[in-house]
C-alpha cells in the first residue's frame, strides 16, 4: 500500500505553526507594480523566480498578469503554461488537468504542447484514489480519474509519438490499466459473492477482452474460465459453451485447457445462448395474423372462456451495485 499525504496539507500545517509564510495574505488580484508592470519578460522571469522559491500564489499572480496584459507577447503562452504548472504544484489536480488541456487546444503547434498534454494525463493520474491505510482499498473506489488519465495519456501518445515523455507516458498507461483491471476484478468478485452470475460473467468477459494482455497474457485465459463458471452457475449452457470455445482457441497455455475441453464435450452443440437484446427503437416482433375464414362459410364465434389469472412469479432478487461501480 502507498500512503500519500497531499503537500498542500503539509504546507498548511507549516504555515499554521509559523504564523504565516511568504504567501500568507497575498491577494491574487493585487495589481503588479514596478518594472514587472511594463515589461513582459521581466514579469515572466520574476514569476519563474517565485515558482522556484515555491511561492506559488505570487508566481501564479505574475503568470496571470503576463497572460492577461501581454496577450500578443511570446511570453503569454508560457505564462499560461506556468499557471497550469502552479495548479499542479499546489496539487489542484482537476484545475491542472483542465488548464494543460486548454493549453494544448489553444496552442497545438507550440513547442511545449507535448509537455502540456503529458502533464494533463499526469494530473488526472495523481487524482486517483489513494491506498490510505484507514480507508478501503483504492480498487473499491470510483476509478473516474484513472479512466480520464488513461484517455489523456493515450491521446498524448497518439498525438506526439516522438515526444521525450513517451516512455514515462507508456509506463503510466500500464499503471492505469492495472488499476482498472483490479477494479473490474473486484466488481466481478462482488457479483460472485452475491450470486449474480450473469453480472459476474459479463465483468469477467470485460477483463478478458480489455485487460487480457496483462500479466503476460495469463489474465485472458483466467478471466475466460471464470466467465464460463459464472455462465454455468447461471444455467446458461449456450454462453458457457461459447466462452469455453474461446478459451480453447485463444488461451492454449491456460492451466484450465483440459478441463475446458472436457466440459465442451458434455455441452450440446445446439445449446441456446442468451438471446440478443432488441436495438433501441426496434419494433417488437409482429403478431401472427388471425385465422382466415374459408369462402362461403360463416365466421365462427369463439367460445367464451373464463380468464384465469396466471401463477404469481417468484420474487426477484434485487440487483446489487458494488461500491465504486
Amino acid at each position: 500500500m502507498t500512503w500519500r499525504i497531499p503537500r498542500t496539507l503539509c504546507l498548511a500545517a507549516l504555515c499554521a505553526c509559523a504564523g504565516g509564510g511568504k504567501d500568507a495574505g497575498v491577494d491574487l488580484t493585487k495589481p503588479v507594480t514596478g518594472a514587472e508592470a511594463s515589461n513582459a519578460a521581466i514579469a515572466y522571469n520574476k514569476a519563474l523566480q517565485e515558482k522556484k522559491s515555491e511561492n506559488f500564489i505570487e508566481a501564479t499572480r505574475l503568470f496571470e498578469y503576463v497572460r492577461t496584459n501581454f496577450p500578443y507577447s511570446q511570453y503569454s503562452a508560457m505564462a499560461e503554461l506556468g499557471v497550469a504548472d502552479m495548479s499542479f504544484d499546489r496539487e489542484d489536480w482537476g484545475a491542472a488537468a483542465t488548464q494543460f488541456q486548454d493549453f494544448v487546444k489553444s496552442h497545438p503547434s507550440h513547442p511545449k504542447a507535448d509537455y502540456a498534454a503529458y502533464r494533463a494525463g499526469m494530473a488526472y493520474f495523481q487524482d486517483r484514489p489513494s491506498d490510505f491505510f484507514l480507508l478501503p482499498p483504492s480498487y473499491e473506489k470510483d476509478q473516474g480519474p484513472v479512466r480520464q488519465a488513461l484517455e489523456a495519456l493515450n491521446r498524448f501518445v497518439n498525438g506526439y509519438p516522438k515526444s521525450e515523455y513517451i516512455p514515462k507516458a507508456k509506463a503510466l498507461i500500464s499503471d492505469c490499466r492495472e488499476l482498472l483491471a483490479a477494479h473490474e476484478r473486484y466488481v466481478a468478485e462482488f457479483y460472485v459473492k452475491n450470486e449474480q452470475w450473469k453480472g459476474a460473467a459479463q465483468r469477467y468477459m470485460t477483463l478478458a477482452d480489455t485487460y487480457g494482455d496483462l500479466r503476460d497474457g495469463t489474465m485472458h485465459g483466467e478471466s475466460l474460465w471464470n466467465a464460463a463458471n459464472a455462465w454455468q452457475k447461471a444455467n446458461d449452457p449456450g454462453d458457457e459453451r461459447a466462452v469455453l470455445r474461446r478459451l480453447v482457441q485463444e488461451a492454449p497455455r491456460s492451466p484450465h485447457l483440459k478441463a475446458a475441453e472436457q466440459r465442451l464435450a458434455q455441452i450440446p452443440a445446439a445449446a441456446p445462448a442468451t438471446p440478443p437484446k432488441p436495438a433501441a427503437g426496434e419494433a417488437p416482433p409482429a403478431q401472427p395474423p388471425p385465422a382466415q375464414t374459408p369462402p362461403g362459410q360463416a365466421p365462427q364465434t369463439p367460445a367464451t372462456e373464463t380468464p384465469q389469472s396466471p401463477p404469481a412469479p417468484p420474487p426477484l432478487k434485487p440487483a446489487l451495485t458494488p461500491p465504486g461501480g
